[in-house]
């Protein structure tokens, strides 16, 4: 009679171990079922890869530049694709204690393995088309579209611009770092009181557009508010100072008091301008790894003069820990500092010079793929 007891107990526990097992089984799977986990990897990736994305972007440049002013070439690689395949694998186990006397346990475990699997697609910018775009000058819609949308006028004429009305902004270095060391005062001081007039609400732009062709012109207010800084303006761009519009284009062989005439610089001019900025290390240029600009009086010449206002790339033997942007190159760290927000604006508008310039109207952005799978 005790065994057929036993028995009974034995069967009856297991059962009730089966049903339990069975009930928390079906309420995992539900669980996991009914939970979007799609939704949570795009959340926490999208921000991760947009983060990426732009660093690496704003990294390419800053190498580049330190390059040129090492004298070497520049290399340019687009993100033209990016997949990535996020791997999913629950598991759930229960386990039971049988005690005859009826102090049954049980236990419930799972897990959830998880997996990613990134794949990046990169494709070098080079070709003839590539090239071109890269060595043609910037065009005054250009010039007027950074301008007009929010970047300061001294900011986009002393990095977009080689001359004006035949006042020289470093032309020279616009290509390999020169031997002599530039002036540009003149240039500088004009560009200074286009600011001021600007700021005073002096003058604005108007473009016009016909038969397909834009035209751009500068308009001054009437001669009866001029002021002393337009008197000095139109002296310093040999500028009729009785007149009220002047066309602003590409021009450079042309002295008509009517006319603002830009020389710009390509794409790969504003870098080679800008790489005269990075700050090279003693030991390099005691061993003539770089050019060395001497002014009048034979000595080295700081390019901070010229490049100071608009970026300052610093040089380290170990890497920065507070760096907008940093690179090794040849044994040394070159970098942006955090603080210096007048370098990260320039970065910045760099960055967009080279989409304007590079890309040819085409959008080339990278194609994000974010496949969830089991």
């Amino acid at each position: 009679m005790q065994k057929t007891t036993v028995c009974y107990r034995a069967k009856k526990a297991i059962s009730s171990i089966k049903q339990k097992s069975i009930l928390l089984l079906f309420a995992t799977s539900q669980i996991l079922a009914c939970t979007q986990l799609g939704p949570k990897f795009i959340e926490g990736s999208r921000t991760e890869y947009n983060i990426a994305m732009s660093h690496t972007e704003t990294e390419q440049l800053l190498l580049n530049l330190v390059r040129l002013r090492y004298g070497d070439s520049p290399y340019f690689l687009e993100a033209t694709a990016l997949n990535t395949q996020f791997l999913l694998a629950p598991t759930v186990a229960a386990s039971s204690v049988l005690d005859f006397n009826g102090n049954n346990s049980y236990g419930f475990s799972g897990k959830l393995a998880y997996e990613e699997k990134p794949t990046v697609t990169y494709t070098p910018l080079k070709g003839q088309d590539f090239v071109r775009q890269m060595l043609s000058r910037i065009s005054v819609e250009t010039i007027v579209l950074l301008d007009s949308s929010g970047w300061s006028t001294a900011r986009v004429l002393n990095l977009c611009v080689e001359s004006m009305n035949g006042l020289d902004n470093a032309s020279k270095a616009s290509g390999p770092t020169p031997m002599l060391a530039p002036d540009i005062s003149k240039f500088r001081r004009s560009v200074d009181l286009l600011n001021i007039l600007q700021d005073a609400g002096q003058w604005r732009l108007r473009s016009t557009s016909e038969n397909g062709s834009y035209s751009h012109v500068m308009r001054f207010k009437s001669p009866s508010e001029k002021n002393e800084n337009f008197i000095k303006l139109a002296s310093l761009l040999n500028l009729n100072s009785d007149s009220l519009e002047y066309e602003v284009l590409l021009s450079s062989g042309d002295n008509n008091q009517a006319r603002i005439r830009l020389e710009t610089r390509s794409f790969m001019g504003v870098m080679y301008f800008l790489s005269q900025s990075v700050e090279i290390p003693p030991s390099d240029i005691e061993l003539g790894k770089v050019r060395v600009t001497l002014d009048e009086g034979g000595n080295a010449f700081s390019w901070s003069n010229v490049t100071g206002d608009l970026m300052s790339i610093k040089s380290a033997s170990l890497r920065p820990t507070k760096a907008a942007a940093a690179v090794e190159y040849r044994g040394s760290w070159f970098y942006i500092d955090d603080s210096d927000l007048q370098s990260k604006s320039t970065l910045q508008l760099l960055g967009q010079l080279f989409a304007l310039q590079s890309k040819g109207g085409i959008n080339n952005a990278p194609i994000l793929t974010l496949p969830i799978g089991g």
